[in-house]
């Protein structure tokens, strides 16, 4: 919940993911090094399509290649489940995930207009087609 907490303006409640834990669409990582979890990333697979909850390294261990991680083995998963497309969402304010996301093969799909409710913020739609 601290990496969470410091990751995000809206940080998912303890409750929240707790309820992923009986979502079958749902598979969740952690990042573990050292013995310390560093980071985590969420996504659910619901027949041809993958969507990426959460991908979250707490601030100490960023920019070093964690979250590209994540999102490979969460990509991994998305194949072994016969999903053909992987969606997520950012915020156009947040630099630093488009151009990981853009490095890893995630393309601009389209915009779900004021989807942030704390700044009314609107939210990137960025794919990844797996075929």
């Amino acid at each position: 919940m601290h990496i969470e907490r410091e990751s995000f303006p809206l940080p998912w409640s303890k409750e929240s993911y707790l309820g992923e834990l009986s979502n079958n669409f749902a598979s969740y990582l952690v990042c573990d090094y050292e013995g310390e979890i560093v980071g985590f990333g969420g996504i659910w697979v619901i027949f041809e399509e993958a969507h990426i909850t959460n991908v979250a390294i707490a601030k100490d261990y960023r920019q070093q290649g964690r979250g590209k991680l994540l999102m490979n083995k969460l990509e991994g998963i998305a194949r072994d489940k016969k999903a053909v497309r992987i969606l997520l969402e950012v915020r156009p304010s947040n630099n630093a995930a488009q151009i990981m996301y853009n490095g890893l093969g995630f393309v601009p799909t389209g915009l779900r207009k004021k989807y942030y409710s704390d700044n009314d913020e609107d939210a990137i739609i960025m794919t990844k087609f797996l075929y």
